[in-house]
């Protein structure tokens, strides 16, 4: 659950869990041939040697207001970056596509979507294509998206 105690750790790590497990999670295209201290799913981007295809989670921005007059509660626009890393174009679209879908979807899970997780409004803002140039070089999209907390 999405909290005001752990607010930031909380939405990284319920994103990360909804691509990580249960019936929604994504699958590691190389997930038997991943090295032990490797990830496919992060929440920031990696302090270890990257291993393609991988997804990085990041809060980029946010921003509160109050909630009303006489009150400290504070409505929070969180705004986050999805980053699908991939060895080639396919892998990278295919991948991209599922993040979509489970953010998409995820919103209207009763008892654990982000709704119940109190992230309110999803909105996918932007989809766009950051390639480096060359064959072989590691393709990625950058997703990013935006959710209303409130209350906090």
């Amino acid at each position: 659950m999405v909290t005001s105690t752990n607010f930031i750790a909380d939405n990284l790590y319920f994103i990360k869990n909804s691509f990580t497990s249960g019936t929604t999670a994504i699958t590691d295209p190389i997930a038997s041939s991943r090295q032990a201290d490797s990830k496919f799913v992060m929440t920031s981007y990696p302090q270890r040697q990257a291993v393609y295809p991988l997804i990085t989670i990041k809060l980029i921005n946010q921003k509160a207001k109050r909630s009303g007059m006489q009150t400290t509660a504070m409505d929070v626009t969180i705004t986050l970056e999805i980053r699908v890393w991939a060895r080639n174009q396919k892998e990278k679209d295919d991948l991209s596509n599922q993040v979509y879908k489970i953010l998409r979807d995820l919103q209207f899970t009763t008892t654990t979507g982000s709704v119940a997780n109190n992230l309110h409004h999803y909105e996918l803002l932007s989809d766009v294509e950051i390639d480096e140039p060359g064959e072989g070089n590691p393709k990625s999209r950058i997703v990013q998206i935006k959710y209303f907390f409130y209350n906090v």
